[in-house]
């Protein structure tokens, strides 16, 4: 292609006489003085000293028009007007009120000049900007310029990004070395990127925000923000992406803090979703359009500014990482950037002893749908997270907190839609002797409350639960909950009962005990699937069998779904309404809200109002709308894609796959599961007996190989696996690959 008509990259700069530019200045806008040349790619940019004052003179490149001109003056114009605190020059009128004059340079060009106030500062050194502020700035100068608008903002610039797919016939001019790159960015670019342009934000921006048009003083504080030459109307995005690859191009650690310029930007103005997945690929594109231009201008006119080769070993390095890898970085930026070594001595200040997860830790960064990405970029399957029920990050439940957080969120007496609509959604998925929804925060205040109102109800304090369970974390939950005994023993209050297959008589002998102790029996509570005694469902006999022991002694059953509900069995969304066990309470948490802190307890009006009218009971943030806004979100989602038929699918052929592992492994005996919720119980091969040191080095070695997985049971020797719901067939293969391999290294 031919460059655009009257783009200056193909006009050169103008030639001038400076003893003629000196007088011109004089008269037209009465200031003497020395003229100084500065740095200018197309333009001619002179320092004027003229006594204690100085000036900005520059000599427009010829094939700029008035309007271009009058673009960026009246952008300064609303600049200093809306934004005063952003160090942008202003325009010096002539001595007869003009913004700028004609000057005829010494070839007979015509070209526009004008003066502009100094600014004082020096150009930064790219290592020493503070990455975050760099972003911060850009924001908010794009910001100021919302809004703004001019009919010269559309006048095609070969700058912009948007308009990389106009350089590919420039391809022939780029040494042959460097094409397949540059042809793979601009495929690339031309199949991502084109087809979402027209969706995202757009606007004038400055387009230029680099070092060598910022000044800054000895603090790195901004002071000057200059040449407005490059300014158009194109994606918002787009003016990140110039800010960051200009600023990084020359630092080989680039790719590693570009993700700091980016969160930065993202303090000031947030980024959508769609935004933030294109930013590297517009990074990309800035450094490839910087090596087509520079060897287009080479070819054409025989010189040009030699910034490509900093660009393509940028673009190099890019294309090395992986740029969806880098996609991934952008769309999660590190928090503070610190390295895993001073993150981990940060929390272990802070934080004490509580337990990490791998002998390693694992600094993550981001997720999104099963996989999880750490601070060095690496991804993981993630085999073991049942918060996230939809996927990590899923666009549904990201939609919905953002639309409502910038809509209302407030406590649920005041009426509101969001809350009412997920009870009533709650209910129709229940059977019909539940009518009443409280919403809590967690699945342990869940469980709370609903150890309330079974003492209220009943009269009695005694609680019944298996005998690893795990119930929650408040002092009432903590009672219920073996798993965090370590070694004491129950409180006075709860018996333990051994969990299925072993007989449900165990439940009859507590309930007696509890009623010889003087207790009575409140509740026996009940994690449908067993998670932390093994993974041990379904068991609906056994569970029918307890409901009907703690009825008989007066008592209620609490159907426990925070880890077994909202579709993981792949039977139902709830666990206890597949075995159609008898529950009196249900308890929901965990991913009720996809990670958004949701819960709720359902119950009959029988039981609940009473309780209310009796304590007055009310939660400040249970029921808030955001949170019932993303709880709805997440029904709707397992709904719209069958994610309870998906589990039941998936989860029989992970099934069959582990069993087939197993099978050559006699590390692993018994393979059980339930929908997504799996377990493989692992042995000495020498003795048949739980190992749990087997089980921990596998756990670590399958983190090694990419795929995250747990450890339960009472011994800690079985293999715990609970995906999220949108696992498919592809995961399941590799995550039944790592572990044969793992196996197969232990031996």
């Amino acid at each position: 292609m031919s460059a655009i008509p009257d783009d200056p990259l193909s006009v050169p700069s103008p030639d001038l006489d400076v003893d003629a530019l000196r007088a011109s200045v004089e008269k037209h806008w009465g200031l003497a003085g020395d003229l100084t040349p500065l740095h200018g790619e197309r333009d001619r940019n002179f320092r004027l000293d003229s006594g204690p004052e100085r000036h900005l003179l520059k000599v427009h490149n010829p094939a700029d028009r008035e309007s271009v001109l009058d673009l960026q003056c009246s952008a300064l114009r609303h600049l200093r007007s809306v934004a005063p605190e952003l160090p942008v020059p202003g325009v010096v009128p002539t001595r007869d009120g003009r913004p700028w004059v004609e000057l005829t340079g010494r070839d007979g060009r015509r070209s526009l000049a004008w003066v502009l106030t100094w600014l004082e500062g020096r150009h930064p050194e790219p290592d020493a900007v503070p990455l975050r502020e760099w972003g911060r700035t850009s924001a908010r100068l794009g910001r100021a310029l919302r809004g703004f608008a001019h009919p010269a903002a559309t006048h095609p610039i070969l700058w912009d990004i948007q308009r990389l797919p106009e350089l590919r016939s420039w391809l022939a001019a780029v040494p042959a070395d460097r094409r397949p790159a540059i042809e793979v960015v601009l495929d690339r670019f031309e199949r991502r990127v084109v087809p979402a342009l027209p969706r995202l934000r757009a606007q004038v921006v400055h387009n230029d925000f680099a070092p060598t048009n910022v000044l800054v003083d000895d603090s790195m504080v901004v002071t000057g923000i200059t040449d407005f030459g490059d300014m158009t109307h194109t994606a918002l995005v787009c003016d990140l992406a110039v800010a960051a690859a200009d600023l990084l191009s020359e630092r080989a650690d680039g790719l590693d803090l570009a993700g700091e310029v980016v969160a930065g930007y993202g303090e000031v103005t947030p980024l959508e979703p769609e935004e933030l997945a294109l930013v590297a690929d517009l990074i990309a594109g800035r450094y490839a359009a910087t090596v087509l231009i520079t060897a287009w201008r080479t070819r054409e006119q025989g010189w040009a500014p030699p910034i490509d080769d900093e660009a393509y070993l940028r673009l190099e390095a890019m294309l090395a990482t992986g740029l969806d890898v880098l996609a991934t970085r952008f769309e999660t930026p590190s928090r503070a950037g610190r390295s895993t070594e001073d993150l981990a001595a940060a929390r272990a200040r802070a934080f004490g002893g509580q337990e990490l997860s791998y002998d390693r830790p694992l600094h993550l960064v981001s997720g999104k749908g099963v996989e999880l990405r750490a601070a060095d970029g690496r991804r993981y399957l993630d085999a073991y997270n049942n918060v996230p029920v939809l996927g990590h990050s899923h666009p549904a439940v990201v939609a919905a907190a953002r639309a409502q957080l910038a809509t209302l969120n407030t406590n649920s007496r005041y009426l509101q839609d969001a809350p009412v609509e997920l009870a009533e959604r709650l209910l129709g998925t229940v059977p019909e002797r539940f009518d009443r929804v409280l919403l809590v925060n967690s699945g342990s205040e869940a469980n709370d409350l609903a150890w309330r109102i079974a003492r209220h109800a009943t009269g009695s304090s005694g609680g019944v639960a298996t005998e690893w369970a795990y119930h929650g974390v408040t002092e009432a939950t903590y009672a219920f909950s073996p798993e965090s005994w370590r070694d004491a023993g129950p409180p006075a209050h709860i018996r333990v009962v051994p969990p299925p297959p072993t007989d449900p008589a165990a439940v009859v002998d507590a309930v007696r005990s509890l009623a010889g102790s003087g207790h009575g029996v409140a509740a026996m509570l009940v994690d449908g699937v067993f998670t932390s005694d093994g993974v041990l469902g379904p068991a609906h006999e056994w569970t029918r069998a307890a409901a009907a022991a703690v009825h008989d002694a007066g008592g209620l059953y609490v159907a426990d779904e925070v880890q077994a509900g909202h579709g993981r069995t792949g039977l139902h969304l709830w666990s206890f309404a597949a075995g159609d066990v008898p529950a009196d309470l249900v308890t929901l948490g965990k991913p009720m809200g996809n990670g958004y802190p949701v819960a709720a307890v359902i119950g009959p009006a029988a039981l609940v109002d009473p309780f209310v009218r009796g304590t007055d009971y009310f939660s400040t943030f249970g029921g808030g709308t955001a949170a019932c806004a993303v709880a709805l979100a997440v029904l709707r989602t397992i709904d719209d894609e069958n994610l309870v038929d998906r589990a039941a699918v998936v989860g029989s052929h992970l099934l069959g796959v582990l069993r087939e592992v197993a099978n050559d492994h006699p590390d692993l005996s018994a393979v059980r599961g339930w929908g997504l919720a799996l377990a493989v119980d692992v042995v000495d091969p020498a003795t048949g007996r739980p190992d749990a040191d087997r089980a921990g080095r596998i756990v670590e070695g399958m983190r090694d190989r990419g795929v995250l997985i747990g450890r339960t049971g009472r011994d800690r020797a079985t293999l715990k696996i609970r995906p999220p719901l949108v696992f498919d067939d592809d995961d399941v293969d590799q995550l039944a690959t790592a572990l044969a391999a793992t196996c197969a290294e232990l031996h």
